[in-house]
């Protein structure tokens, strides 16, 4: 987050920057994580996001090499553990982890 946003502010900029999304209504907090391994501190938000419009595709950049959306039973082979967890952890009903 930018120094003085709120999580839903660093959200909406966030979208814009790494996808072209713009969200077009209130995206629901999910659940909340920590991050032990990235520092003492760090915390990861979880937001359903289901009204939101692409601007235009993302081109690769310096921070985001490629962006897409897949069917959860297609994600692409280098999807990290901890995303496929949060995943199943919103459509599969698996049990919430406290941490990421």
């Amino acid at each position: 987050m930018e120094a003085g946003e709120t999580a839903l502010e660093s959200l909406g900029r966030e979208l814009v920057e790494e996808a072209n999304i713009e969200l077009l209504s209130m995206p629901v907090l999910k659940s909340l994580h920590f991050n032990r391994q990235s520092s003492r501190r760090d915390h990861v938000a979880v937001y359903l996001i289901t009204d939101y419009r692409q601007t235009a595709p993302k081109k690769p950049d310096a921070e985001v090499a490629e962006a897409g959306f897949f069917p959860i039973d297609a994600l692409p082979e280098e999807t990290t553990p901890a995303t496929r967890r949060r995943i199943a952890e919103l459509f599969a009903g698996e049990p919430t982890a406290a941490y990421w």
